[in-house]
């Protein structure tokens, strides 16, 4: 359990430093005077939305990507990279099925507007899986 839930918190913390640099990237601010304000309230509003958004469905990702370590990658003795790989695609997968959820058009899931959220969704499931392998062998 120890294992899992470290994970889960280097997963969240991912997600929320990923979400501030895009934040930062999508609204060019600049730095001095009023910036350093509208910056911090950014972030302190990414936080939020991280905390009430993200931490449910970074908890559904780390449960099938427990369930994928475990019953998949720990048997069959995968290498690294195939293993990141099904990690990556675990990741797409939640955000697909996550947008043929809510009614997204399924033409329309995989393009430009979505890229950082597939983006955000790699880097979680990476950081999971570096973070859990790390775990497992100590």
């Amino acid at each position: 359990m120890k294992k899992f839930l470290m994970s889960f918190v280097f997963t969240v913390f991912s997600l929320l430093i990923s979400m501030n640099i895009l934040q930062l990237y999508y609204t060019k601010e600049t730095f001095g005077g009023e910036g350093y304000f509208h910056i911090i309230t950014n972030a302190m509003q990414i936080t939020v939305v991280v905390v009430y958004i993200g931490v449910p469905l970074v908890l559904l990702g780390c449960v099938l990507g427990e369930l994928l370590f475990r019953y998949i990658i720990l048997p069959n003795k995968l290498h690294f990279i195939i293993s990141s790989i099904l990690y990556i695609l675990l990741g797409t997968g939640i955000i697909f099925v996550f947008g043929i959820v809510l009614g997204a058009n399924t033409t329309n899931i995989f393009t430009i507007e979505m890229m950082p959220y597939m983006g955000l969704t790699a880097i979680c499931s990476i950081t999971f899986f570096v973070s859990r392998t790390m775990y497992e062998r100590k």
